[in-house]
């Protein structure tokens, strides 16, 4: 257990730096339903850090208008390499 939570913060801190994890670190461009905003979301398959998993979905506050709604991230997936987006969330 320690070792795959070591495993994950390593790809999550290279992801970070412009290393490319593939298949480990995805990258999901969200837009609310309820304000509008559109932010990415970086999400580990299998696991939630925060938010709460729904099969392909998760259902997680949005970070402008902090209200809970269920967001496809499977569907939503984007080249963390080739997209850029202003607000980014999820695990650090």
């Amino acid at each position: 257990m320690v070792a795959l939570v070591a495993v994950l913060l390593v790809a999550l801190v290279l992801g970070r730096r412009g290393v490319r994890v593939p298949g480990l670190v995805n990258l999901s461009h969200l837009k609310c339903g309820k304000c509008g905003v559109e932010f990415d979301y970086r999400w580990v398959p299998g696991t939630s850090f925060t938010s709460v998993r729904l099969g392909t979905s998760r259902y997680m506050r949005c970070p402008n208008c902090h209200r809970w709604s269920t967001f496809n991230v499977w569907k939503t997936r984007v080249d963390p390499m080739t997209h850029h987006c202003e607000i980014v969330v999820g695990p650090s």
